[in-house]
């Protein structure tokens, strides 16, 4: 029996604060030298006016969760995923080497299923066109 599947207009969370409005440019070009660069894991500033980096290949955490008032008993997981290119972000700005940003640093999908076997989901990620 095929399984059913679903689109879902939602990203994992820790995506999301990716996209947004913001000032036409882009942050300075000399924002790398006027805030702090943190590695993706480590504390942040007290202010919290930082630039993150994501290495490639460093495992970044994941918290996924379903839940919802068609779910009885809501789920959660935690699991690990690692980039094939590092990625700075700067507020809502994103940048593959710190000087050229965006505010689409990923383009991606979630699909939904159901199928005799248990419940499916499909996180696809790439970069944008």
């Amino acid at each position: 029996m095929a399984s059913m599947r679903h689109p879902v207009s939602a990203l994992l969370p820790v995506l999301t604060f990716l996209a947004g409005c913001a000032g036409i440019g882009g942050p300075p070009d000399d924002i790398m030298k006027r805030v702090p660069v943190i590695e993706i894991g480590k504390p942040e500033p007290a202010d919290k006016n930082y630039v993150l980096h994501v290495p490639a290949g460093k495992a970044i955490p994941i918290h996924v969760s379903v839940k919802g008032p068609l779910v009885l008993q809501p789920g959660e997981t935690n699991l690990q995923i690692q980039l094939t290119q590092g990625l700075y972000i700067y507020k809502d700005w994103s940048s593959l080497d710190g000087m050229n940003w965006t505010h689409q640093a990923f383009a991606g999908r979630v699909s939904l299923g159901l199928a005799p076997k248990g419940g499916i989901v499909d996180i696809f990620v790439d970069r944008p066109n």
